[in-house]
C-alpha cells in the first residue's frame, strides 16, 4: 500500500462461503424465559365486579326495561352465543387471548371450582374473564381487540367515560354495556376502554357480531380483559355459566354455538425481534422490539453481530410437552431448528432465543409446533444497496466486483473518509482511512459475500456489496 495515506487493517474472519449461505452457524443457546412483572389478580377480596355494582346494575336495567318496553320483546327459545371478541385485520397473531377466570360453581364461602372441576376461577366470580394476551396494554392502546355482540338484542344499559387503565382495587365504575336477548336473557360486557363504546344508545338494537367497544381495564380491574356474564333473567341470581361441564351446577346445556376447549394449549404468537422484549409494570405499555425486515449486516442491541431474538408465547402450557421450532428458508427447507420442553404447567409463558440470522436475501419463516398446533410468522433478509446522501456526481465505484480479494476503491469528487467492510454476520473485518481518489484494497483471506460502508468526512455515505471469489 502507498505510504501517503494511513491504513489500519484488522481481520477477524469467520470465513463465509457462497455455497454455505443457507447453513446455520449457531452458538449454544438454551433459551431464556421472559418473566412478566407480577400484577394484581382479581380474587375474592378484589373482585372485578362488586356487590354494590350488581345492585346498581339491576336497578338501572329494571328502569330501562320499563322505559323502553323491552319486556314485551321477550319470546320463547334459547339464545345461542358466539365468542364476544374479535381482532382487527392488522393483528395477525395466531391468537390473542386467554381465559383468566371462569364462573365459580362452588357456592361455599372460601372454596371455588370452575365448570370443568378445575381451579381457573376465584371465590364468588360470576362471569368469564377473557384477558387479551400477549402485550395486553399494547393491544388495548392500539384498539386491536374489539368487543362484539355475542347475540342480537336490545341495549338496556350503558355507561362510558371512566378511566380505563386500572391495576388495583378501586371503587370506580367500569365502562360497560348490557344487552337483553329475544328470550329475555342478558349479556353483560364489562371493563371496556374509555370512550370506545358503540354510539348506539339505550333502547336501540344490536345485531350478532356488531361492534360494542374495545377491551380495556376500567372499573375494579387488574388488567385489560372482558368480563362476560350471562343472566337467564333480570337479576344476578339468575346467572348461568355458558360452558357445559361436569361441575356446572347452574345449567345443563352449553349456551355457546360452538364451545371452546377448557384449556386451549397452544403457541399463540411467534416473533422475530431486534433485541429483548421490554414488559414494564402495569399499566405501562409493552415494547415488543419486533422486527420483520433485517438488513445485512445487522447488529441487534445487546446481541452478537448478526444475531436476532426469536420468541414463542405459550398459553395453557403443559409440563413435559415439547415445542418444535424452526426457521425455514425461502424454499421451505430448514435453515435451523431447535426444541423447547415445558418445565411446568403455566397459564402463560414467553420464551426467547438468540439465533443467527440467515445471510441470503429472501422471505424466511419462523415456525413453532406445540400440542399439534402450528404458529408461524415471516421476516425478510435484505442486502444493502449502494446509496448516497447527495445528488452530487461523485463517480464512486468499486472494481472489479466480483474480485479475488484485490480491488480498487474509486471516489473522484469526494475522497476523504473511512471504509468499513463487514462479513455476513455483521462483524467488521476491515477498516481503512481513505484520503485519495483511488485506493487499492487487498483482503488476503476469505471468500463469499461482504458488505462495505464508506462514511465521508462531509457526511456522504455509501453502502453496497462485494463478492470475493478465490
Amino acid at each position: 500500500m502507498k505510504n501517503h495515506f494511513i491504513k489500519t487493517l484488522s481481520i477477524v474472519f469467520s470465513v463465509v462461503f457462497v455455497a454455505d449461505l443457507y447453513a446455520q452457524h449457531s452458538i449454544l443457546d438454551p433459551g431464556n424465559e421472559l418473566i412478566e412483572p407480577a400484577r394484581l389478580e382479581n380474587d375474592v377480596d378484589n373482585p372485578c365486579v362488586t356487590e354494590t355494582f350488581y345492585q346498581r346494575l339491576e336497578q338501572r336495567c329494571q328502569e330501562n326495561v320499563l322505559m323502553y318496553h323491552a319486556e314485551k320483546l321477550v319470546q320463547r327459545g334459547v339464545v345461542s352465543l358466539e365468542w364476544p371478541l374479535r381482532t382487527v385485520a392488522r393483528l395477525t397473531d395466531c391468537s390473542y387471548y386467554r381465559v383468566s377466570a371462569y364462573v365459580d360453581q362452588n357456592t361455599t364461602t372460601g372454596a371455588f371450582q370452575d365448570y370443568n372441576c378445575g381451579s381457573n376461577t376465584y371465590d364468588g366470580h360470576r362471569g368469564t374473564d377473557i384477558s387479551i394476551w400477549p402485550y395486553n396494554y399494547l393491544k388495548m392502546d392500539s384498539n386491536w381487540v374489539e368487543v362484539i355482540a355475542a347475540a342480537p338484542g336490545m341495549i338496556i344499559d350503558k355507561h362510558d367515560g371512566e378511566f380505563d387503565k386500572n391495576c388495583a382495587t378501586n371503587t370506580m365504575m367500569p365502562n360497560y354495556l348490557v344487552v337483553q336477548h329475544a328470550d329475555g336473557s342478558r349479556a353483560l360486557y364489562l371493563h371496556m376502554k374509555k370512550n370506545s363504546l358503540t354510539a348506539k344508545t339505550i333502547g336501540q338494537s344490536v345485531e350478532l357480531g356488531e361492534f360494542i367497544g374495545i377491551v380495556g381495564s376500567s372499573g375494579n380491574s387488574s388488567g385489560p380483559h372482558l368480563h362476560f356474564e350471562v343472566w337467564a333473567g333480570a337479576t344476578v341470581a339468575t346467572r348461568v355459566d355458558p360452558f357445559k361441564g361436569t361441575c356446572n351446577t347452574l345449567n345443563a346445556s352449553s349456551w355457546w354455538a360452538k364451545q371452546k376447549e377448557y384449556k386451549e394449549t397452544a403457541i399463540v404468537k411467534v416473533s422475530s425481534n431486534s433485541t429483548d422484549i421490554v414488559i414494564p409494570a402495569c399499566p405501562s405499555t409493552e415494547i415488543p422490539n419486533e422486527q420483520s425486515v433485517f438488513q445485512i449486516p445487522f447488529q441487534g442491541p445487546g446481541l452478537p453481530a448478526g444475531f436476532a431474538k426469536f420468541y414463542i408465547f405459550l398459553r395453557d402450557e403443559i409440563s413435559g410437552l415439547t415445542a418444535d421450532i424452526s426457521i425455514l428458508n425461502p424454499d421451505g427447507t430448514v435453515f435451523t431448528s431447535w426444541t423447547y420442553t415445558s418445565p411446568a404447567d403455566s397459564k402463560t409463558r414467553i420464551q426467547g432465543w438468540s439465533k443467527k440470522l440467515p445471510g441470503n436475501p429472501g422471505i424466511y419463516t419462523i415456525k413453532a409446533v406445540y400440542n399439534g398446533k402450528t404458529c408461524s410468522s415471516q421476516f425478510e433478509i435484505k442486502m444493502p444497496v449502494q446509496t448516497h446522501s447527495s445528488s452530487e456526481n461523485t463517480n464512486f465505484k468499486i472494481y472489479p466486483n466480483p474480485n479475488k480479494g484485490q480491488f480498487i476503491f474509486q471516489m473522484e469528487n469526494l475522497y476523504a473518509g473511512i471504509l468499513d467492510i463487514y462479513n455476513l454476520i455483521g462483524s467488521k473485518i476491515y477498516t481503512e482511512v481513505i484520503n485519495q481518489k483511488h485506493t487499492e484494497i487487498n483482503i488476503p483471506n476469505g471468500q463469499g459475500i461482504f458488505y462495505y460502508k464508506f462514511q465521508g468526512v462531509q457526511a456522504k455515505q455509501f453502502t453496497g456489496k462485494i463478492v470475493i471469489e478465490r
